[in-house]
């Protein structure tokens, strides 16, 4: 009985280090192609502030944007005397599990801006998961909001990553995957979560909308640029990824 329970331990430890690098096929994106958006995008928490089309001036910072067509997503934030606030979310096709991603420009780093995903489309979007960069750029962190009130699930210092601190004008990428309760988050194909999820074991959300997200409670009107966002499902793990004979044979072999 305890080699069945150690082996039964060995199968989920074998599942959840393959789950990170899982396949995964576009559903959706958003590319804004010759500066119109590809996707319908609805604005949260009762504000009017969503994702619109913008194309660059070539004098801009941001011109030369990942895709380098000059063509991008601008999420204004709202002024102080309406929260600072902006999010924008758009429909996930029927998916529970996924993955998002997207890069974002940090401009002068003087808002919080990330990616949202598992978004309550019920509730103007107060319950979801974030993966953001504080302003100063120092901080990222991984949280989740219940109507409206956040709680950090996973925070990391910027000094520890391979590129070091994000520069101001610069384009940087953010990628989540959501599987059931557990979440791996990365940076600039860094992955913060170390392979390892972050598992949300109280009352996790398990589905949601995607979008995006721009706050500062004193500062509004600030642009942040967002390009190449993409929806991901993952794909069906190959059978013999995560088989029962291959786990014995493994167990049984010592490897």
């Amino acid at each position: 009985m305890r080699a069945l329970r150690r082996l039964s331990v060995a199968a989920l430890l074998l599942l959840a280090s393959t789950a990170s690098a899982r396949a995964s096929s576009v559903v959706k994106t958003e590319r804004v192609p010759s500066g119109v958006l590809e996707q319908t995008w609805t604005p949260g928490f009762g504000l009017p502030n969503t994702l619109n089309a913008a194309i660059l001036d070539v004098a801009a910072p941001s011109y030369a944007n990942p895709s380098g067509d000059h063509t991008v997503g601008v999420l204004a934030n709202a002024s102080p005397d309406s929260g600072g606030l902006a999010l924008a979310c758009t429909d996930v096709n029927g998916l529970n599990d996924y993955q998002w991603e997207g890069w974002f420009f940090t401009g002068a780093g003087d808002t919080r801006r990330g990616i949202i995903l598992r978004a309550n489309p019920a509730n103007g979007f107060q319950d979801g998961y974030q993966l953001v960069i504080n302003a100063g750029l120092f901080t990222v962190a991984f949280r989740k909001l219940v109507l409206g009130a956040p709680t950090t699930l996973g925070s990391w210092t910027a000094n520890t990553f391979p590129g070091g601190i994000p520069q101001v004008n610069t384009w940087h990428h953010l990628k989540v995957s959501a599987n059931a309760n557990a979440f791996h988050c990365w940076f600039d194909d860094y992955e913060l979560t170390g392979g390892t999820p972050i598992i949300d074991a109280t009352d996790p959300i398990l589905s949601g909308w995607v979008g995006v997200y721009n706050f500062r409670f004193d500062l509004g009107g600030v642009p942040v640029y967002y390009d190449d966002l993409t929806l991901s499902e993952f794909d069906p793990t190959p059978t013999h990824a995560a088989s029962w004979g291959e786990i014995k044979s493994r167990y049984r072999s010592g490897r």
